[in-house]
């Protein structure tokens, strides 16, 4: 697959007119990673930013002691390392790919070179970065002020809210979810088991059917169970 077709299958690119997705292809570099590769690290230099074409990539922090913590999981068709156009100094997080991925690099100055000639492109980039930002937002502040209970239930609710449907299919494996949420396999699983036990979900496997929103509201505001 050639790069003008990667940015087609891109809804982040959609509305682009010919002559913007390819002046647009010729600024970007494809790169394809394995499983488990780095793409950055904490502190690298950023003289780009990324779009997600095929697979995730995880963005993660880690503390001293080695612990990670997942900002967020970037599917196909988002933006990453944005932090490059507006700031140019430094990836704040480091990111890894979480399944087989291609993804295209945007070299900062011949992206704002391009934005000049084709301001459009720049307000799909803004639309990205205010829901990135509203999503980082809203975690921070779960890990800092709810329980294990309340994220997860949370976290099913927004999922739900995405589709209008009560089954949700994680695109996520539960290790990846449980870094995102801020704790441990053990507990997620754990607590994904006694919301079953108590009637209020329907686990399997990777599909969890919702079977009483208003009781997984409550815990997503506290309430114990």
């Amino acid at each position: 697959m050639n790069t003008i077709q990667y940015l087609n299958k891109s809804t982040l690119f959609a509305g682009l007119d010919s002559d913007e997705l390819r002046s647009l292809s010729d600024t970007i570099a494809i790169k394809r990673l394995k499983k488990g590769e780095i793409l950055f690290l904490d502190g690298d230099v950023a003289s780009g930013f990324y779009a997600v074409f095929e697979g995730k990539i995880r963005i993660f922090k880690s503390n001293p002691d080695g612990k990670e913590y997942t900002i967020h999981v970037i599917n196909p068709g988002q933006i990453f390392g944005e932090v490059a156009i507006f700031e140019g100094t430094n990836f704040p997080a480091s990111s890894i790919a979480i399944e087989n991925s291609v993804v295209g690099f945007f070299p900062k100055d011949r992206f704002l070179a391009l934005i000049k000639e084709y301001p459009n492109i720049s307000l799909k980039i803004i639309g990205s970065l205010a829901r990135f930002l509203r999503e980082y937002n809203r975690m921070v502040e779960d890990l800092a002020l709810k329980e294990v209970p309340a994220r997860i239930a949370g976290y099913l609710l927004a999922k739900a809210g995405e589709t209008n449907k009560k089954v949700i299919n994680l695109d996520i494996k539960k290790t990846e979810l449980a870094l995102k949420l801020g704790t441990i396999s053990e507990t997620l699983s754990r607590n994904l088991r006694k919301m079953k036990d108590n009637g209020i979900i329907k686990v399997d496997n990777q599909q969890i059917d919702i079977l009483d929103f208003n009781r997984l509201n409550s815990i997503a505001d506290g309430e114990k169970f």
